[in-house]
């Protein structure tokens, strides 16, 4: 039996084990969901581990392939990109070698089934399979995480084993791409605080007002391995990650590059592709390759204005007491300096209403369905019929004809472990 080596909010990580001469890891993902930082909801979707996992493999296949990334290079949509580039020559050189080379990735294949004998273990490319699957196989990276030190009375997150990590490891930041600006957008927020935030990011020409759409994705960071994601500008980025100022720049232009061609693709299925997070780590030859996951959870896709996310899950919850609580513990560990907060939250999240629950499984499997090309479930929606529900259940959650007090956890559910996180978007 594969040891399971963490629990995460969406997906198990089980191993590690040896094959193609490396260590490899298997991404078992669950059918649970997670907002707000919380980890894992007392709910679970039915089948969208499935369409997560299948989502993964068919996006990282492609990014893989140096075709794919010359066929994007012909399209207008990349040509609209490098016009918008300020940053120089540098970012066509990566494009250059992306058609090259394509893009490098910790994919190793997908797992057909979760068998109890390492050995059994055979990962197949996408097109070999033909039914849903919920697991794949990844290279496995080493991940340091910073230790919690006391300075001057306050708890500080220490990073410095972190570049004394051998390669592969995994960069402690999480990179968000956006290409436009929204009101319930964070980055939003940030900017009106701050004149100066996009300036600093390197996009001094951006400008973050509603409504506001960029050729060009404005590139933010944040600390991945910390209890609550927190934005960072590029020194402390620089700081923290252990990489090299060329490095660090390398993953910024290939994130560009990347959110380029995953909103080609998006507008070619007739959906917009607002924002999203990726994650990278660091090879043995010091160059970087893309790791986690690709799916709804990481991205913010929009068909016809209306979300296809679990965005309307959090304007549920947003009117539950549980949601005050957790706005109220994080403000609280913030003021004291505590990494922790979740212990100040007295309640359990509520559970989902019926339709919720189904409404929100539906996004999942109609747009593995959609992106793929492929009907990997028959039972999915399509994706017109999907809007219109989205669009129905936020009306009635608007009138508040559904009651959202604070429900009792499911009966044999299991409240989301210490340390847990979500998988959200910022």
């Amino acid at each position: 039996m594969i040891p399971t080596l963490y629990r995460g909010s969406v997906k198990d990580l089980l191993g590690p084990i040896e094959i193609q001469g490396s260590s490899a890891l298997v991404f078992e993902y669950s059918d649970a969901y997670s907002v707000f930082d919380w980890g894992r909801m007392p709910d679970f979707l039915s089948r969208k581990g499935e369409a997560l996992a299948v989502l993964a493999a068919d996006f990282f296949e492609k990014l893989e392939k140096p075709e794919v990334w010359r066929e994007f290079s012909k399209s207008s949509e990349a040509l609209v990109l490098r016009k918008a580039n300020r940053f120089g020559a540098i970012f066509n050189e990566l494009g250059e070698e992306l058609q090259a080379v394509g893009l490098r990735t910790h994919y190793l294949g997908a797992v057909l089934e979760r068998n109890s004998k390492v050995n059994e273990i055979h990962p197949k490319k996408i097109h070999e399979v033909q039914l849903p699957f919920r697991s794949v196989l990844v290279r496995q990276v080493a991940v340091v995480k910073p230790s919690w030190v006391s300075v001057m009375g306050r708890s500080l997150p220490d990073y410095f084993q972190v570049g004394k990590a051998p390669a592969p490891r995994l960069v402690p930041l999480e990179v968000v791409f956006r290409f436009n600006c929204s009101e319930k957008s964070s980055i939003y927020e940030r900017a009106s605080k701050d004149p100066a935030y996009l300036a600093s990011l390197g996009f001094p020409d951006a400008k973050a007002e509603i409504g506001a759409k960029w050729d060009f994705p404005v590139l933010e960071l944040f600390t991945k391995l910390e209890s609550t994601d927190r934005p960072v500008p590029l020194s402390e980025a620089l700081a923290i990650s252990g990489l090299s100022a060329i490095q660090l720049q390398e993953v910024l232009l290939k994130t560009a590059w990347v959110a380029g061609l995953l909103r080609f693709w998006f507008l070619k299925a007739g959906l917009e592709l607002a924002d999203g997070k990726l994650e990278w780590a660091i090879a043995e030859d010091g160059k970087c390759f893309l790791v986690d996951a690709i799916g709804p959870d990481e991205l913010r896709i929009l068909k016809n204005g209306t979300q296809l996310s679990k965005e309307f899950l959090r304007v549920y919850y947003r009117d539950t007491s549980w949601y005050d609580a957790v706005e109220k513990a994080k403000a609280y560990a913030k003021a004291h300096g505590i990494s922790e907060w979740k212990r100040f939250v007295p309640e359990p999240p509520p559970v989902l209403p019926m339709r919720h629950r189904e409404v929100a499984t539906q996004v999942y499997l109609a747009l593995a369905n959609a992106l793929t090309g492929r009907k990997w479930f028959s039972e999915a929606w399509t994706l017109d019929r999907v809007v219109q529900e989205l669009e129905d259940l936020q009306q009635i959650d608007r009138s508040g004809l559904v009651p959202k007090g604070s429900k009792p956890a499911l009966e044999g559910s299991k409240l989301p472990p210490e340390g847990s996180k979500s998988e959200d978007v910022k």
